[in-house]
């Protein structure tokens, strides 16, 4: 079984959500307070009925009496013994898996399909679950406890331990068959209490007559006389007192990123298909157990009898750059929200080239948990921002992180465009820089603007080490070809000076700590310092001085110092448009 549509209103902090999961692995990213958590709660409370359970004022939308909180779930693959005529079948829909759209009556080629809602009576904050259909007349048809439990999610929250345990609402005590084990703990009880009246229990003498004494002040009926007796009743059984051990020691005092380990391999290990809960999946697990987890949750969990693996439908969050990392385009999905309008966008694009963003998903996991993304075109910038977000903290501004900002590289113009306007339909709000050594076209300028992407570029055909060659002080340059020198060495500062004049005079270190201030000058140590050359037809290498983000981090200390000095300049123009747009 698994869940085709997800319809939310008035849920908490959600006034609205319309959403189509996918069948595998749902991993929901994005700002705090976005009501992703919510989002589980709602999935869990639709699917898992409960006698006497009701909501509270803060499950009301804003908090306001006429909220009515309703949650819809579509779902499909449904268990045989759900839709046959006499329980729910004559209440399925249709649903068009290429048209992510449901129908009251289902057409050929579309999937059986069946709709539980929930919906929590504002006056008496009482839920109450019920089979949803528009056709319906009348009275709707009640969705019973017992249909639930055979469906009903896993939750794995913070605390997993009590899933080691034969709880009422524990994974071992749904999985547990036949009456073995209820007469089992019966005939234990029943022994306990009966070593327990055999031992010494003069301990309690004096409390005995005490409360006896209480008793006949007060007229409290006594029929025997009072004793202590070991009091275990028949809710032993859902407190969890019999859990798994190793030998003498409970698995429940495991740590817990073991516990929930253990609890998501038990819980999906199942005959049949269901559907998994999982808050904060990175809680208690180094990156390997990470990884581990989920290429489980991928890939399906293996059968006893030599059976497929059978993969569950799996909802998840995280605020992990790990779990990011380890997961594809098509598994996450951004949420955001507007005023408690939820959207929810997979991150994988519309066109179906996943390395607009699966690359990125891999190299730069920290930029899908940013609300906001400054895109350069290489790492020299990602490292230029970070060394001059390191020295404007120190004189008191804001940082990047807590502006929610995050620097990433775009991977040159054209992908850095494709990823401006991708990620800026996912909710994120960026900021593109590009270098104007290649000219923007009108249908890129237009469909930037239209996305809302701010532009900026370095002026005058240039990348941002050209730009910082022309505009900083000399004494700066002077300052910037001696941190190369450092970190390239003095044969390769030289040789590329070469390679990239070749006609010009033969340069050495002496001649080069002579260089004069002059424009030409200025253009051949930025043409050196970001040389490429051609070894074979259509490929260059890579001969730069700064292309590493931790040199560009440097490179953008040593120009901080002289920004004060150069604020006419364009370099100094494009770095304070950047700076307003994080403080914006």
């Amino acid at each position: 079984m698994r869940i085709a549509h997800i319809s939310i209103s008035e849920f908490r902090g959600i006034k609205s959500l319309e959403w189509s999961p996918s069948p595998n692995i749902n991993c929901l990213i994005g700002p705090g307070d976005t009501c992703k958590t919510t989002v589980l709660d709602a999935i869990e409370i639709c699917l898992n009925p409960r006698f006497g359970f009701s909501g509270s004022d803060p499950d009301l939308f804003g908090c306001v009496p006429a909220s009515k909180p309703e949650i819809c779930l579509t779902l499909v693959d449904l268990p045989e013994e759900l839709i046959v005529e006499h329980k729910y079948g004559l209440y399925l829909r249709g649903w068009s898996e290429a048209d992510q759209k449901i129908n009251d009556e289902r057409a050929e080629g579309e999937i059986v399909a069946l709709t539980v809602k929930a919906s929590l009576d504002p006056e008496s904050l009482e839920w109450r679950w019920e089979i949803f259909n528009e056709r319906l007349e009348g009275e709707p048809p009640r969705f019973g406890f017992k249909d639930a439990k055979s469906i009903a999610p896993n939750r794995l929250g913070e605390y997993a331990d009590r899933h080691l345990t034969w709880g009422r609402n524990s994974v071992l005590g749904r999985l547990e068959k036949g009456p073995n084990a209820s007469e089992l703990l019966a005939s234990s009880v029943r022994k306990a209490k009966t070593s327990f009246a055999a031992g010494d229990r003069t301990s309690f003498g004096d409390v005995l007559k005490l409360t006896e004494k209480v008793s006949a002040d007060f007229l409290v009926p006594k029929n025997q006389g009072y004793e202590a007796q070991l009091d275990i009743h028949s809710g032993m059984l859902a407190s969890g007192a019999v859990s798994l051990h190793d030998g003498n020691l409970p698995l429940r005092t495991l740590g817990s990123g073991s516990a929930r380990l253990m609890v998501a391999g038990v819980q999906n290990s199942g005959p049949t298909k269901n559907i998994t809960l999982i808050d904060e999946l990175e809680l208690g697990l180094e990156p390997h157990r990470i990884m581990r987890l989920l290429r489980y949750l991928r890939s399906g969990f293996p059968q006893d009898d030599n059976a497929p693996p059978l993969v569950h439908q799996t909802f998840l969050t995280t605020h992990s750059p790990v779990v990011v990392c380890e997961l594809e385009a098509k598994e996450l999905f951004c949420v955001r929200s507007n005023a408690g309008s939820l959207t929810v966008k997979c991150a994988q694009p519309a066109d179906g080239k996943m390395d607009t963003a699966q690359r990125h998903i891999r190299s730069s996991p920290t930029a899908f948990l940013a609300p906001r993304l400054l895109i350069g075109e290489g790492r020299t910038e990602v490292g230029f921002w970070r060394g001059l977000d390191d020295l404007w903290c120190n004189e008191g501004k804001e940082s990047f992180a807590y502006r929610g900002a995050v620097a990433i590289d775009g991977g040159g113009n054209d992908n850095t465009i494709k990823l401006g306007l991708h990620m800026q339909n996912l909710g994120y709000r960026c900021f593109v820089l590009l270098d104007s050594d290649v000219p923007l076209s009108e249908a890129d300028q237009q469909a930037l603007k239209q996305a809302g992407v701010q532009v900026g570029e370095w002026a005058d055909d240039c990348d941002i080490e050209r730009r910082v060659f022309l505009d900083v002080p000399w004494a700066t340059v002077t300052a910037i070809v001696d941190f190369a020198i450092e970190v390239n060495g003095e044969g390769r500062v030289l040789k590329n000076l070469h390679l990239a004049m070749p006609t010009g005079p033969v340069v050495d270190r002496a001649a080069l700590d002579a260089f004069a201030d002059t424009e030409d000058n200025r253009k051949w140590l930025a043409m050196a310092a970001t040389l490429k050359i051609e070894k074979k037809p259509g490929i260059k290498k890579d001969l730069s001085w700064f292309k590493d983000m931790s040199r560009g981090e440097q490179l953008g200390r040593i120009v901080f110092v002289c920004l004060k000095d150069i604020q006419e300049t364009q370099l100094a123009k494009t770095i304070n448009e950047v700076r307003q747009w994080i403080d914006s």
